[in-house]
């Protein structure tokens, strides 16, 4: 139940996240510089779980998580891992290069389905996507991307024609970005983008700007269509990646990757 959109400029992108959670479940923990390794990066945290579903890294690389309900496998036995502990995983990423490589080394069958969105700060996008049964990786994938976990097909078609309308893909403006993800057309319901239900809402947009100048996270701690963006953590941009460097965090490599 999110929805994300996303542009690309001469000197980096902006990318716009609205996470639409259970009314049951805890306020997340707001957006912090965190670490993993030698890799710094700013994310909010799941008071739930422990992950996260969005995290920008000091290389300009941002990693994003829907679930994939349309393909969640049945309930099992199975002890499933948090699929925010994958955005984490991903956070230290450098270089997006070797993206595939490392989404496919992951013993995915510990995790419920989802989709995975990665962006570099050049505007090279990846979208990893694991249905429960195969995995795959889509390359400079187009925006907007959305989930619901009710009447899936019909919501993310709504929320894209409203997109398409209102010629988002054609903007650069920020302020476009965030109407659109504050907007309850055409009605506030399961259909709007800033959506509400019985059991569920939007409960945070996060707007990340990554430019020549460093980085930006804007975090709403609430339906954006009642709370504005608060004021930017800044972070500025790490040395260019390093091939000798490796920069993962071995516990979290040893818990994700395949056995």
């Amino acid at each position: 139940m999110c929805t994300m959109t996303w542009f690309t400029a001469d000197d980096g992108y902006e990318l716009f996240f609205n996470r639409d959670e259970r009314l049951s479940r805890r306020r997340a923990e707001p957006p912090s510089v965190k670490s993993d390794g030698e890799v710094h990066y700013l994310s909010p945290t799941d008071a739930d779980a422990g992950g996260t579903w969005i995290a920008v890294n000091a290389y300009g690389v941002t990693v994003c998580l829907l679930n994939h309900y349309q393909f969640e496998q049945i309930a099992t036995y199975k002890d499933w891992i948090s699929r925010g502990e994958i955005v984490r995983y991903f956070a230290e990423t450098e270089d997006v290069s070797d993206i595939k490589q490392r989404f496919f080394a992951l013993n995915l069958h510990d995790f419920r389905a989802f989709r995975m969105f990665i962006v570099d700060r050049s505007g090279r996008n990846y979208l990893c996507v694991w249905d429960g049964h195969t995995p795959r990786v889509e390359q400079n994938v187009r925006t907007p991307k959305s989930s619901s976990s009710v009447d899936a097909r019909h919501v993310k078609s709504v929320r894209r024609d409203l997109f398409n309308r209102l010629d988002l893909a054609e903007s650069q403006n920020s302020s476009d970005y965030v109407d659109y993800h504050s907007s309850h057309l055409p009605s506030r319901s399961k259909e709007s983008v800033c959506m509400h239900r019985d059991d569920a809402k939007t409960v945070s947009l996060s707007h990340v700007r990554v430019s020549e100048s460093g980085i930006e996270f804007r975090y709403a701690d609430g339906s954006p269509c009642e709370v504005a963006l608060s004021d930017p953590i800044h972070m500025s941009f790490a040395r260019q990646p390093n091939s000798s460097t490796d920069a993962c965090c071995s516990d979290v490599q040893e818990l994700l990757a395949a056995s």
